[in-house]
Formats: C-alpha cells, structure tokens, sequence
C-alpha cells in the first residue's frame, strides 16, 4: 500500500471513528428535543414517532407558566456557577501563581496532592459537606453549592493555569521590576494577561461543572424550589407532571440552551486554553 493510500484510509477511519462519536453523544440530544415538541400523549405511541406529525410549543408554554416556571432554576444554576467560577479563579490562580513561579521545596508534590485530591469523587464527600453545610448554617442556600462547587474545581484549575504561567519567562518580571513595578502590578499586567487563555477555560469547565452538579445541590437544597438548580428542577418536573415526558424534554431543553450557546461562541477559546498551555 502506498503511502498515499494509507493517508487517505487514515482519514477515512478517522472521519468514521468521530461520525460514530458524535451520533453516539448527540443522538440523545436530538431525540429529547424532538420529544419537547411531540403533543402530550404521543411520546408513548407505538410505534415510535420519530417525527411528530404536529409540532407544538405548547410543552414549552408548561414549563416556563406559572405551574412550574423552570426559569427560575435557570437563574439559580447561574448565580451559583457564576460564583463558582469566580472564587474557583481566585484561589486556582494564587495556588497556580505560587507553583509555577515561587521557588519553594514540594511544590510539585503540592500540585500532585491536589491533582490527587482532585480525583476522589464527589459522592464520596457528601455526608461530611451536608455536615459541615449544617453547622455553618448554610443549608437552602447558594453558598451551600457555591462553596462545595469551588473546592471540586480548584484542583484542575490549578493545573491548567500553573501550565500557563511556568511558560511565561522569568526575564519579562525581571524586567518589570527593574522599571519599577511592584510584585502585585508585575502579575496584573504582565503574567496574568499572557494566561489569560487557560483562565478563561478553567472558568468555563468550572460552570459547567457547577452547572451540571446534581447530588450537592439536591441534597443542601432539601426541597427548596428557591434555591433549587437546573438538574434538581428537572427532577422536581419529572415527578411533578408524573413522568410526562414531553413536559420534561421541554424543560430538559429550557436548561441546556445557556450551556450549548456558551459552548458555540467561546469554543475556539476553551480548546485554545486546554492546549497552548501544554506547548512550550
């Protein structure tokens, strides 16, 4: 086989491997969406409908009425991720900071820890964070899912941001300081812009991590519809309309509209940031 017929079944494989990827992960997505439009009561017919024959918004009307108003999840689900995201950075990028430029012994053990940290799941910590939530006094509140959500990211953060900064030379601080610039100015206007990309995809991964949480955020929120986020909504939807599922797949698309229009605009930024890091 030459070498262009290998080129060209490499491309072929490749192209068939990442067809089958993508069916595989949106198919699902296609078929709640088309079932948000199906009329109540069609979903079960047999057999299947895979085209509704009379699309209707009416599911939609259900979810965002005053029965249920799942928009009111939506704006919980961003004022805990936004929060999220915003302390995951401070802390992510002191931590970052302190690794990548400090000179001190065990640094890379620290990051190592925290990488480890970082894998145990977050199932396994839910009785002690619902604990400590309780003593704090923080139970049905946001800060109860913001605070649990930072700790969960600020591992990763670290990581992708350290990457970032051990690639800015030393010689540039060294020349900040020389013009007279202090330590707290040298990392605003010198290294912090140059890692602004890896910032900004650990921020993303941080909300959408924060977005998707289920277990924290049904279990500090006890049934509380006024802090209650996007996933605990789609379960309180799923039983309060006892498991019409059109209703459900309405308001399952409601909550993922945010989510997938962020992904579209800033998908260049986030693979940029996952990957410049990493190159030297």
């Amino acid at each position: 086989m030459t070498r262009r017929k290998r080129e060209i079944a490499r491309r072929v494989i490749s192209t068939l491997i990442i067809g089958v990827v993508a069916v595989w992960s949106l198919a699902p997505l296609l078929w709640i969406g088309l079932t948000s439009i199906k009329p109540q009561g069609t979903e079960y017919r047999m057999p299947v409908e895979y085209w509704p024959e009379n699309p209707t918004l009416d599911n939609y009307r259900t979810v965002l009425g005053e029965r249920f108003r799942i928009q009111r999840s939506v704006l919980n689900s961003v004022v805990v991720s936004s929060g999220a995201v915003i302390g995951t950075l401070l802390l992510s990028t002191l931590s970052a900071y302190a690794i990548a430029r400090l000179r001190f012994r065990y640094r890379f053990h620290t990051l190592y820890s925290m990488q480890i940290a970082g894998m145990i799941p977050p199932i396994v910590v839910i009785a002690p964070t619902f604990v400590l939530m309780r003593a704090l006094g923080l139970i049905r509140t946001y800060w109860a899912m913001i605070i649990p959500n930072m700790v969960y990211a600020v591992p990763l953060s670290s990581f992708l941001i350290a990457s970032y900064f051990a690639n800015v030379p030393f010689e540039l601080e060294d020349a900040a300081r020389i013009d007279g610039a202090g330590t707290l100015r040298t990392i605003f206007r010198i290294v912090l812009p140059i890692a602004a990309p890896g910032m900004f995809s650990a921020g993303v991964l941080a909300f959408l991590g924060s977005w998707g949480e289920f277990m924290l955020a049904n279990t500090v929120s006890i049934g509380s519809a006024r802090v209650e986020t996007v996933p605990v909504a789609v379960l309180s939807l799923s039983r309060a309309f006892e498991l019409q599922w059109s209703w459900v797949a309405a308001g399952t698309v409601v909550t993922l509209v945010p989510i997938i229009a962020a992904v579209l605009i800033f998908q260049r930024t986030i693979v940029s940031g996952l990957t410049a890091g990493a190159v030297k």
